[in-house]
């Protein structure tokens, strides 16, 4: 049985825009989360090592996105580079109101 906390399990995934994706998570919280903050906050040692350098315009453009399990994903960007998120990772960056420490401006029920 698997013991992950509800909110941490990534039910589905949307493409908002051109320029974000959607996520629902398992407690019906929802995310949008910016390419561009994704790609900022790359986890990977190559973008750790050099956090400062501004990527360029096609970084920040997603390739492809694949989904591994139930709270992994695989991020391709338009440069060739990948970044690989957690759920937890992914939970952290959202900025909604509620997320962001203001809940009497939720957008959901979270």
């Amino acid at each position: 049985m698997d013991d992950r906390p509800s909110r941490l399990v990534l039910k589905t995934l949307k493409e908002v825009g051109r320029y974000a994706v959607g996520i629902t998570w398992g407690d019906g919280h929802e995310s949008i989360l910016p390419y561009r903050d994704l790609r900022a906050h790359c986890p990977c040692d190559a973008c750790r090592a050099t956090p400062d350098e501004a990527p360029p315009a096609a970084a920040q453009q997603l390739a492809d996105l694949q989904r591994l399990g139930e709270a992994t994903l695989v991020f391709r960007w338009g440069d060739g580079h990948e970044s690989l998120f957690v759920a937890e990772e992914l939970r952290t960056r959202c900025r909604c109101a509620y997320c962001a420490g203001e809940p009497n401006y939720p957008i959901t029920n979270q």
